[in-house]
């Protein structure tokens, strides 16, 4: 694996994603996207405060009464997304259970603030950002502590201590580590590596990676989670590792004055934000770069970058965590934007025939199209734009976002068949879908159907010609078969000899006369 450390400040700016957006949640209100879910500590200040939250996974909400310097609660819409307050033994984090493309690379961006200690000479813990194959599920972190909620861990190191999975199907895990124990490899959180953190196993006070941005591997259950680098410029077994960071991950603010209301708390936060950028490019082999902007100044700086691990999920799921322990911090997030790097389709677009029988023309081919929205934000101006038809009519004409109610539309249209596409044989049209002012489109769906002439009539059995009327009046029907020759013959026979007969008495009698 080709690993690069930067020292100083860097060598500049991530390029920005020219992608799609997938998620856009600032945690700045009452609530927020559905699809994130948090665990332990985690909770919106946004919300009105709650007697409550309990230990485990739950829907986001309100945050409970709090230690140390935190954000009102109720505070929408200068609100945040809380991992702990300055109690002890807090673990918070906020899971993102739906998969997201990573074919066409991934930019995660958001703002982090670590402040506030009640325990100033040795703050703790740290953040972490990680993401997991999106195949499998993703309902609870990892080990927190020292493994910030992405690692193993065997607590205190004490065999008789049951020893803690990482997340499952972890892929990568990065910790933004102020205490620094994350780097070091204390607790078996390295054990099985074939590659181990460069301060080893000891427990080290201090913690070995201060101000530290460490990063771990793929790992799942109690196998894995291995070191993988860091900023610092020592890489040898034998300390101190010096973080290279050109800033303090911790912000400045100690304490808010009585009676500080939300709005105020988000100016007075303002020195402690770090905006982190990380950006996986497309695979098969991604790069990673992480960029931190300090907030002193000197803008976002390239602090870290290096080759993802192999293989690389087709899908991403991903997730934050902090913790406290017997050392406190305040650890709160803010304005996550995700993306691809390369653009995605925003929509997507099935559409379907009846392709059982054949149109005659005349006919009528009714078509029916469904419109999705992939992406973490809402789409309004839906259309259905067909290369045949027009009149579509939608049910809405505005998506929610990818996994909330109403993320999804049916539409409906219909052709009527021409002699031109019976003499063709076959109907093909093909349509998109398009919204927002047709700013994003969905790839083309066509349909085929068949098609044939409309056979000709059964013919009709022709009556028998009239006879001709005679002179005397109507003929009578024929009712026999035609006289023979014969009987002409002697008919003709006997008229002859009457007639003769006739005129030999006529003459005879005149004689007498």
């Amino acid at each position: 694996m080709a690993i690069t450390v930067l020292t100083g400040g860097g060598i500049g700016w991530a390029a920005p994603a020219e992608g799609t957006l997938l998620v856009d949640e600032p945690f700045t209100g009452a609530s927020a996207d559905a699809r994130f879910a948090g665990y332990g500590s985690a909770c919106l200040t946004g919300a009105p405060s709650v007697t409550g939250i309990g230990d485990g996974l739950h829907p986001l909400g309100g945050c409970a009464s709090a230690v140390g310097p935190v954000p009102p609660s109720g505070g929408a819409p200068f609100g945040f997304l809380r991992l702990t307050d300055d109690l002890n033994d807090q673990s918070g984090a906020v899971l993102f259970d739906q998969a997201l493309p990573a074919d066409e690379g991934l930019e995660v961006v958001f703002d982090q603030y670590q402040y506030g200690s009640t325990t100033p000479a040795t703050p703790a813990d740290g953040i972490s950002f990680f993401l997991v194959d999106g195949a499998g599920g993703l309902s609870a972190p990892g080990a927190f502590g020292g493994s910030l909620g992405y690692g193993k861990k065997l607590p205190d190191d004490n065999p008789a201590n049951q020893f803690l999975s990482g997340v499952d199907n972890g892929y990568l895990g990065i910790g933004f580590d102020v205490l620094g124990n994350y780097f070091g490899d204390w607790e078996q959180r390295g054990s099985g590596c074939a590659r181990q953190s460069p301060a080893g196993t000891p427990f080290r006070i201090p913690a070995p990676g201060q101000n530290m941005v460490t990063v771990r591997g793929p790992g799942h259950g109690t196998s894995g989670y291995c070191f993988l680098t860091a900023t610092t410029s020592n890489f040898t077994t034998t300390g101190p590792w010096p973080s290279t960071l050109p800033g303090q991950l911790q912000g400045p603010l100690t304490a808010f004055p009585p009676g500080t209301t939300a709005e105020q708390a988000a100016q007075l936060l303002e020195p402690s934000r770090r905006t982190v950028t990380i950006q996986l490019s497309p695979g098969p082999t991604p790069h990673v770069t992480i960029d931190i902007d300090f907030n002193h100044g000197a803008g976002a700086q390239r602090v870290l970058e290096f080759d993802a691990p192999n293989p690389v999920p087709a899908t991403y799921k991903f997730g934050f965590g902090a913790s406290t322990g017997l050392f406190t911090d305040v650890h709160l997030i803010g304005n996550v934007q995700v993306r691809s790097l390369q653009p995605l389709a925003m929509l997507s677009l099935a559409k379907s025939a009846d392709t059982s029988r054949a149109y005659r023309e005349g006919d009528v081919v009714d078509y029916t199209y469904t419109v999705t929205n992939l992406t973490g934000v809402p789409v309004p101006d839906i259309r259905i734009i067909d290369d045949r038809i027009t009149g579509v009519v939608c049910e809405s004409t505005s998506l929610a976002p990818a996994g909330q109610p109403g993320d999804s539309t049916s539409c409906t249209g219909a052709y009527t068949v021409t002699g031109e596409d019976v003499l063709a044989g076959s109907i093909t049209n093909t349509a998109t879908a398009a919204g927002d002012d047709d700013r994003v489109v969905s790839p083309e769906q066509s349909v085929t159907v068949e098609t044939e002439p409309t056979p000709p009539p059964s013919p009709t059995p022709s009556p028998p010609p009239a006879a001709s009327p005679s002179p005397s009046g109507p003929a009578l029907a024929n009712t026999g078969t035609f006289p023979s020759p014969m009987i002409f013959f002697g008919a003709a026979a006997i008229l002859l000899g009457v007639i003769t007969l006739l005129l030999s008495r006529l003459i005879s009698q005149r004689r007498s006369d």
